[in-house]
């Protein structure tokens, strides 16, 4: 690694240097859009586009920052053609990526992401710079070593048009915002206009497999008296499923011979049915002086499902029948007189289908003066995050012909207060370049994870105890698993910022937090910012980072079907840390994840907007909390589970828990480069390149912890090389996007054995029409050339499975798009 970055950081500083010539030679143009950091500001100048996030001082651009700190607007968003936040992130930012873990329980609703190859809870949200809560879904069933398990913030419940801009900070900092900032920080900034607003529409449909997809979305600003302002957001999205085509050889073997009601679709692994309203609100009204209260949060109603596998009701096309369907042993006993038959229910096997409805909600408010040299802000945040589960079209064997086919199997919540106030001064003087900016502030935050028990029916054991427990496909939770659960935390912080000349800055930022159950901890971070000349800077950083495992890690269980390597169904459990349960396979109680991070870089600035930034990073994590693999489960170790009294412990094949057990190490590097041609009057191209190299270690020894295949799917799980190339055309009263995006390789874990995915090229395009009085037209398409992820194997497509459905570029092919905007 290191060798490679020798090599490539000097010749692109050669490259930087060599092309910023002409580059002088270019006459800024004031309508000129900056793509700079993924299509950035929309100033003239590369270093006009603000940001508020990595720095505490209000005057640092995106090029003056000590580190990496992209800087998004609006309109970059909507060419992606994507009203997900997830997904327009991961194709404006290489360094984030989030797969579509369709089926995947919890994770279909609330998907992963990862920065810089970190997992969720490694990265921190932000809405105007306050703190969200997490989601309440626990990732179980990623599927995927590096997010599994974790507990981070959904990304997915804003309308992007309430965006002013979104600013992501690509590095550590725990020091300065907290736990979970181990990889970098986003931040979502609203509008806070004063009159005006817009409204955009959106229909659009997957090529070849479905998914049709409708979005509204509307803002509207109002003024409140002479100094204060309203903004409303609110949005509307229903995509229909997508269907691959995948046919199941057994479920057509039953087909061809006449058995009735077998299901038309057998794998459901494409695009979830998805159904929502967002809605966002920014208020301010001065008070006189510079005082100013402000009140801003969102509501979110969802509702979503996905298609579980398929469960076949007998023997054929080589495939056998679900264990659902097998005989039982009480059958004609006093315990079940009759004999029971799942065939009179479901003669051509079933497919479950899992839902979840999601409410979340948050509301800031506060008192601040950002006015002059001396700053403060106090302010409140209540947040909660809830989802109820259903799962219908299938059955609980146990209980036979009583049995519901629909179920209730209960809900989770998440929740968080806090209080939080700070204060910060710019300390005139005569010796330095710039004020001394002296900031601090103290913080209390309250967690509660809530786990709401499903219908009994959902969980219980039956007279047919011998079959499959539980509501088939995600089991209920009993009264057991049930309660609520807090954490508490508290927080001193402070940090410093000072140009000592013009041309070096340098800040620190120290931070003590102490929680309930895991003691204090103190973080700090050292940033600074050298300029050598007009064109070149360099800059990096060092900190330190802490997170404490989450109260959804910390109480969180559930027990799911899952298919095992041999396409088996088996009953896995995922079991509570250090309880009595997960004490027989070895558990410890939990501990924190700490961190040290580093960072260097340079940037190029010339004039025309090109600029080129380089920035390399390592994060090292000790007491990494993971999930563990599967533990199968020994006939002795399921007699102790029943005899503690664990709900279904008889039945439970395998199990997993939450462990720190191993030390990791991320090393990569950005690289952004962007540069504008003017052709004439109304003839301009804007170009941005942005490029991730991501690579992942295990600094300790893993074999008792991860078998080779879990180690490979770690390190090589993701693609190690992200990129995109995008071209912004203007050509009078059109502009054409275009943009190709790159995937490197990597290896998908199959069972026991890898399968290499080689490199990926993506293309996007959007054509706008502004010619327009009132509205501007866009037609756009997605991965243009409609391509596919590769096959996983001849297995799993004689089960429907065609295609690799945990690509990291998605799973149903190309999308095209009309939309429309209107502003006024």
């Amino acid at each position: 690694m290191t060798k490679l970055m020798s090599r490539l950081i000097w010749p692109s500083m050669i490259a930087a240097v060599t092309v910023a010539g002409p580059a002088f030679a270019q006459a800024a143009d004031e309508s000129f859009v900056d793509a700079n950091e993924e299509e950035l500001s929309e100033a003239p100048g590369a270093d006009t586009a603000i940001t508020v996030i990595g720095s505490r001082r209000k005057d640092r651009s995106i090029t003056d920052t000590s580190v990496a700190v992209d800087v998004i607007q609006p309109e970059a968003i909507s060419t992606t053609g994507y009203t997900d936040l997830n997904d327009a992130l991961r194709t404006l930012v290489p360094a984030f990526n989030v797969k579509r873990l369709q089926g995947n329980d919890g994770s279909s609703f609330v998907r992963p992401v990862t920065l810089r190859g970190s997992p969720p809870d490694h990265v921190l949200l932000l809405l105007n710079g306050k703190r969200r809560h997490r989601a309440a879904v626990v990732q179980i069933g990623t599927g995927h070593a590096t997010t599994s398990g974790s507990q981070g913030q959904d990304f997915n419940v804003f309308p992007p048009i309430a965006f002013e801009r979104l600013e992501v900070l690509r590095d550590g900092a725990s020091a300065q915002y907290g736990s979970d900032a181990i990889a970098g920080v986003v931040n979502v900034v609203l509008k806070d206009d004063t009159s005006g607003g817009s409204v955009m529409a959106q229909a659009g449909k997957y090529y070849d497999v479905g998914g049709e997809t409708y979005d509204v979305q509307g803002h509207l600003a109002f003024g409140l008296g002479e100094t204060g302002y309203l903004n409303v957001s609110g949005q509307y999205t229903h995509q229909n499923k997508t269907f691959l085509g995948g046919k199941n050889v057994g479920a057509e073997a039953l087909r061809e011979m006449g058995v009735a009601d077998v299901p038309v679709h057998t794998a459901g692994n494409g695009e979830p049915f998805y159904e929502a309203i967002k809605t966002v609100w920014n208020a301010g009204v001065g008070l006189g002086g510079d005082l100013e209260a402000y009140s801003f949060g969102n509501y979110l109603k969802s509702d979503s499902s996905v298609t579980f596998f398929y469960r076949q009701s007998m023997a054929a096309g080589g495939l056998p029948a679900h264990s659902t369907f097998r005989d039982s042993a009480f059958d004609n006993t006093p315990a079940y007189p009759e004999t029971f038959d799942l065939r009179s229910i479901y003669p051509g096997g079933f497919t479950p289908e899992f839902a979840g409805e999601t409410e979340d909600f948050s509301i800031v408010g506060g008192l601040r003066d950002d006015e002059g040299a001396f700053n403060w802000d106090v302010s409140a945040r209540l947040g909660n995050n809830h989802i109820d589960y259903r799962i219908y079209n299938t059955i609980n064997p146990s209980l036979g012909a009583a049995s519901p086919t629909s179920f209730d199997p209960g809900g989770l919540t998440q929740r968080e207060f806090q209080l939080e106030g700070d204060v910060s001064y710019g300390i005139p003087n005569g010796i330095f370049a710039s004020d001394i900016l002296v900031f601090g502030g103290a913080s209390y935050r309250k967690e509660t994870y809530e786990i709401t028990a499903g219908e009994p029916a959902s969980y219980e054991v039956g007279p047919l105890r011998d079959l499959p427990v539980g509501s088939n496909g995600f089991q209920g939770f009993s009264p057991d698993i049930a309660g609520s659960f807090t954490s508490d935390s508290f927080a001193f912080f402070a940090e410093t910022d000072v140009d000592l000349t013009q041309a070096w800055n340098i800040g620190l930022a120290g931070r003590y937090e102490d929680y309930e159950q895991f003691g204090s901890n103190f973080s700090y971070k050292l940033a600074s910012r050298f300029e050598l000349s007009d064109l070149l800077a360099v800059r990096g950083s060092v900190s330190t980072g802490f997170r404490a495992p989450a109260a959804g890690q910390l109480f969180g269980t559930s027990q799911t079907s899952q298919i095992n390597a041999q396409n088996q169904f088996i009953l896995d459990a995922v079991l509570i840390p250090g309880s009595p349960a997960a004490q027989i396979f070895g558990s410890q109680p939990l501990i924190p994840e700490t961190s040290f991070n580093m960072s260097a870089g340079i940037v190029v600035t010339g004039d025309s907007g090109f600029t080129t930034t380089l920035d390399f990073y390592q994060i090292d994590v000790d007491d990494r909390l993971l999930l563990t693999p599967p533990i199968t489960t020994t006939a002795a170790q399921r007699g102790e589970l029943a005899a503690i009294g664990f709900t279904n412990g008889a039945s439970v094949e395998q199990v997993r828990f939450f462990q720190n057990r191993l030390d990791t190490r991320v090393r990569g590097f950005d690289l952004i480069t962007t540069y504008g041609f003017d052709w004439g009057p109304a003839f301009e191209t804007n170009v941005s390149l942005a490029v991730n190299y991501n690579e992942q270690k295990l600094r300790t020894d893993p074999t008792e912890f991860f078998g080779a295949g879990t180690i490979t799917e770690f390190e090589r799980g993701l693609p190690r090389w992200r990129g995109n190339l995008t071209l912004n055309n203007e050509f009078g009263d059109f502009q054409i996007m275009t943009r190709a995006n790159y995937y490197g390789s990597w290896r998908r874990r199959n069972g026991n054995e890898f399968l290499e995915r080689e490199p990926a090229v993506l293309f996007d395009a959007e054509i706008t029409y502004t010619g327009l009085e009132v509205v501007d037209l866009s037609l756009g398409a997605r991965n243009l050339f409609n391509k596919f992820p590769p096959d996983r194997g001849e297995g799993l497509k004689r089960v429907g499975l065609i295609y690799d459905n945990h690509s990291v570029f998605g799973v149903s092919g190309g999308f095209y798009y009309l939309n429309a905007k209107i502003d006024f």
